[in-house]
């Protein structure tokens, strides 16, 4: 195993990390729902995670999760994005494709 990989790039083609999934859970919120059943989520996983959780976070990070349990290494950001594109929160892909330039950007109300 090699180490020594330095700066924040994002590989489309590697799972998604832990921290990835805790930022993304944030701006998905309450749409978790929406996009459930296109990451391959049964009726009866989506329920059990409106029972686990009453936050909007906490349930948009426990999709994700179980997501990436299910995929596995094919549980990669453009899969997450391609799904996000069918759902129709193409607004939310695109947060997660330029994510590396968060530099300054204010508050945004919506």
């Amino acid at each position: 195993g090699s180490s020594g990989s330095s700066g924040p790039d994002v590989r489309r083609d590697k799972p998604v990390t832990g921290e990835q999934i805790e930022v993304f859970a944030n701006k998905l919120g309450e749409q978790w729902k929406i996009l459930a059943p296109y990451l391959e989520m049964k009726d009866s996983e989506i329920r059990q995670i409106e029972c686990d959780s009453e936050d909007m976070k906490m349930r948009a990070k426990q999709l994700l999760v179980a997501w990436q349990d299910q995929e596995g290494v094919h549980a990669t950001p453009e899969n997450l994005i391609n799904a996000l594109n069918k759902s129709g929160l193409s607004d939310l892909a695109e947060s997660l494709t330029n994510d590396n330039e968060t530099n300054s950007s204010g508050p945004s109300s919506g």
